[in-house]
């Protein structure tokens, strides 16, 4: 359950980060337009919410999946999963001629920086004991 909540809270605005506040002013730098960061960006939450939770919760029972398996790498593959997830539904208008060029793979970042993020957050942590034993 906490995993499930993790996603669902951290992922949609994590992704939003990345997309809207990292690459889109990278790319707006490479190209040599002007910065579009605005706080005012803010106010699309509740669309991202509608847009990123389905995909947050496919990650998180993904995540889950290879927790209960004990199974190493388990931040990375859940990254991956979360690349897949992101990246193949837009690459249908990709193929439709929407996008060009190596620079689309990067979109699939959208949903990997999350994924990974709240994968490692949703990590049982092992408490050190804090008395030695006699």
């Amino acid at each position: 359950m906490k995993r499930l909540l993790i996603f669902a809270a951290i992922a949609p605005p994590l992704g939003f980060v990345v997309a809207f506040w990292v690459m889109l002013q990278i790319a707006n730098w490479l190209a040599g337009s002007p910065n579009t960061f605005d706080v005012a960006q803010i106010m699309m939450l509740p669309t991202i919410y509608l847009v990123g939770l389905i995909p947050a919760l496919l990650a998180a029972w993904f995540d889950h999946a290879l927790a209960k398996r004990n199974v190493s790498y388990r931040i990375a593959l859940t990254a991956l999963f979360g690349y897949a997830i992101t990246y193949l539904p837009l690459a249908a208008a990709f193929w439709i001629g929407f996008g060009h060029g190596p620079y689309v793979l990067l979109l699939g970042l959208i949903g990997a920086v999350p994924s990974a993020v709240c994968s490692w957050l949703a990590a049982e942590r092992q408490v050190p004991d804090l008395v030695p034993s006699p």
